[in-house]
């Protein structure tokens, strides 16, 4: 099997959407004989990360600092944003081409096997979990750092019992999935959970972190939370936990809301025992990448900034990165959204920061119609003009700009990818 037809055969797998359960999950790990290799202590150990919003900054951490740590690490990332293969990698490095392509054709008589049973066919994303708990196994992983993919107790990277489980913020998307409010929220993510495993809780709203709170404490899980047992210095640029401080930490990932991701994955590091020496921290905390978060291209002689934010707590805190780096300066929009999110409260934050606003399609089949999105966007925004590509979206809004303007690209980290596979970032 060739990559090509590898991916043709994943993305197949799309229109079977999200199907969360655990049942198909654990009965295709143990067809393909990975239950012991998830699940035993000779195998990988996995640091378990959900949330509304920054568990892909969170992860990126984890698996820069355990890199430099020494250990064989595996990460997984969710959604990929400019390579498929973002999702699964191991040390820095993306799965191989062939790789991908030799574990596809392994693992499809066993997808295969389950479409006539009662646990139905495999969806995409179950299908990419598996791909990456047999690549982990053959590169003999020490360590795994796993996002989740939506919400947390029904999400098919819960088959894994990990060795700290972080949940990183608690915020309203996927509502017509996950829940309403931000407790029923909080109830599916704190689906990460396991019994006796450690977990840390991210600055979460008060009624989203009392229903995590009684969920780790039924199950008899130490938690340690942003504020109380987890602590950031900003003038020592230190994490305090209950088993120490380790200072010196610089987070490589622009915001101020990087200061709190990083402290979450030392301190789930720190709670499952796989730190190691200061300088690995502070390296780790410096070397941290992640496409599609504040990335910033020079494009044409013009500032192109890309962020995968995409519900209204998420566009919060790229405002709050903005107006740091870049004061008042003017914004050309260039945006779209899948539908299931919630444009009302995310566009309006833009309301006063963006002067026009150029719409694109995006190559995924929940993308929300150009025309549609133009029709919502002009209660909001005076000029607002749709396209027939994302290049003719972004060229368009940088012939406008001025030299000092910000073209911003955000409401899709699938948008995202496009623009920068679209340059050439």
């Amino acid at each position: 099997m060739t990559y090509e037809q590898a991916l043709a055969y994943i993305a197949a797998l799309e229109p079977r959407g999200w199907r969360l359960g655990l049942d198909r999950m654990q009965e295709f790990v143990h067809r393909a004989g990975l239950d012991q290799s998830i699940g035993n202590p000779s195998g990988p150990q996995f640091i378990h990360v959900a949330g509304t919003n920054g568990k892909g900054s969170t992860t990126a951490f984890l698996q820069s600092i355990l890199v430099e740590s020494g250990y064989r690490t595996g990460s997984f990332f969710s959604p990929f944003v400019v390579d498929p293969r973002e999702r699964v990698q191991f040390g820095r490095e993306l799965i191989g081409k062939q790789e991908l392509a030799d574990l596809t054709e392994a693992l499809i008589p066993v997808a295969d096997s389950l479409t006539d049973s009662e646990f139905g066919g495999i969806t995409e994303f179950e299908f990419k979990t598996a791909i990456g708990f047999q690549y982990w196994k053959q590169r003999h992983a020490e360590w795994v750092a796993l996002e989740v993919g939506l919400g947390g107790r029904l999400d098919a990277t819960s088959v894994v019992t990990p060795c700290a489980s972080i949940i990183v913020s608690i915020g309203l998307d996927h509502m017509h999935i996950l829940g309403d409010t931000r407790a029923k929220i909080a109830f599916e993510k704190a689906g990460v959970i396991k019994p006796g495993v450690p977990v840390i809780v991210g600055d979460l709203p008060p009624d989203a972190l009392e229903v995590v709170t009684e969920v780790a404490q039924a199950n008899t899980a130490p938690i340690w939370r942003w504020g109380h047992e987890v602590l950031w210095d900003k003038d020592q640029h230190a994490v305090t936990t209950p088993n120490g401080t380790h200072s010196g930490l610089f987070p490589s990932l622009v915001g101020q809301i990087q200061e709190h991701n990083l402290t979450l994955a030392v301190a789930a590091l720190d709670a499952a025992g796989a730190l190691k020496d200061e300088e690995s921290i502070q390296t780790g905390a410096a070397a941290a990448t992640i496409p599609g978060r504040f990335q910033r291209i020079q494009y044409r002689g013009r500032t192109i900034l890309l962020d995968g934010a995409h519900n209204p707590d998420a566009l919060a805190v790229l405002r709050q990165a903005l107006e740091a780096e870049y004061g008042a300066k003017r914004c050309i929009l260039v945006t779209n959204m899948l539908q299931g999110h919630e444009p009302e409260q995310f566009f309006v934050q833009l309301k006063d920061q963006v002067s026009t606003v150029h719409v694109v399609p995006i190559s995924f089949h929940r993308s929300t119609p150009v025309p549609d999105m133009v029709e919502h966007l002009q209660k909001t925004f005076s000029t607002v003009t749709g396209h027939e590509s994302v290049m003719d979206g972004v060229d368009a809004a940088v012939a406008e700009s001025q030299p000092d303007d910000i073209v911003l690209v955000t409401g899709s980290f699938y948008m995202v990818g496009e623009v920068i596979r679209g340059i050439g970032g």
